[in-house]
């Protein structure tokens, strides 16, 4: 794959790359652990393929929907398709959201589908931007409240600069962080700006992040999630 700033990287001249006697073609886009990325390094191939894949695999769990109550339906959904679109969900952080709202979607029919069969009809399945902020959120934890991940430690932000005198948030101001100057709305949307914002509220609004382990961090994440939502 040959990556370039070019909007047709194609017409650039790249000399051919032969193993075992014969030529390599070019791709337009290469996949790594289920993630594809382009020429232009972007993810918006995987995301537009993405949606496709997991409707095909949510109408397979609707043909056989007669035969399953409604815990079965949701167990199914979780293991076969919401696994598939929360799959490195920070990739997709900076996608346009009328992207996500495909994914949207195909939950929102899983949904429906689940009531039909359930007693009490209701919410039985958490948003999928909700799930995609608890898990920033925990990367956010590990960066820098555990710092055991030395592989994360590049995406690690400074504190903001110290106040020159007191005032209500003074307190835990050494508990955030500088929020990266963003010109566009693509990049705003990108992990660091969107989290380091995120990470800054959650620090003035409770004490979540002096969870002394992940996983309390993480269940604290979710109430409180719920409780802005509302």
């Amino acid at each position: 794959m040959l990556i370039s700033r070019r909007p047709d990287p194609a017409d650039a001249a790249l000399s051919n790359i032969q193993t075992d006697n014969r030529t390599l073609p070019l791709q337009d886009a290469i996949s790594i652990l289920g993630v594809e990325f382009n020429t232009s390094l972007t993810f918006t191939s995987h995301i537009k393929r993405l949606p496709k894949n997991a409707a095909w695999r949510l109408g397979s769990i609707r043909r056989i929907a007669n035969l399953l109550d409604d815990r079965g339906i949701e167990i199914l959904y979780k293991a076969q398709v919401g696994s598939l679109m929360e799959y490195a969900p920070l990739t997709r952080s900076s996608c346009p959201p009328s992207y996500l709202r495909l994914l949207d979607k195909v939950q929102n029919r899983a949904v429906r589908l689940i009531q039909l069969k359930s007693q009490h009809p209701g919410t039985v399945l958490q948003p999928l931007q909700t799930r995609r902020n608890v898990g920033g959120l925990c990367v956010m934890y590990k960066i820098h409240k555990q710092q055991k991940s030395p592989h994360l430690a590049p995406l690690r932000l400074p504190p903001p600069r110290v106040p020159a005198y007191d005032t209500r948030e003074s307190h835990n101001m050494e508990h955030q962080v500088t929020v990266p100057f963003a010109r566009t709305q693509q990049y705003l949307r990108s992990f660091l700006p969107h989290f380091s914002c995120l990470w800054n509220c959650l620090v003035r609004q409770t004490d979540i992040h002096q969870s002394t382990t992940l996983h309390q961090f993480k269940l604290h994440i979710n109430q409180w999630l719920q409780n802005q939502a509302i």
